[in-house]
């Protein structure tokens, strides 16, 4: 499954290594992309594995807002 999370905070590349690394410790993700830009992540995970809130627990504990 392919989900796109817009995240409030992310100000330099520090907080995108920051909430990649929260993101990519999630059990039953595959891949994360996430974008200063686009101020935003798009993950890859397994649904029988993982769920998009317990991605963004991953986020919030990082620091940043999930949106």
């Amino acid at each position: 499954m392919r989900e796109t999370i817009k995240i409030e905070g992310i100000a330099c590349e520090h907080c995108v290594m920051r909430v990649g690394r929260a993101i990519a410790s999630v059990k039953g993700v595959r891949e994360v992309d996430v974008s200063l830009e686009n101020k935003e992540a798009v993950v890859d995970f397994e649904a029988e594995k993982t769920n998009l809130e317990e991605i963004k627990s991953a986020v919030r504990e990082a620091g940043y807002e999930p949106i």
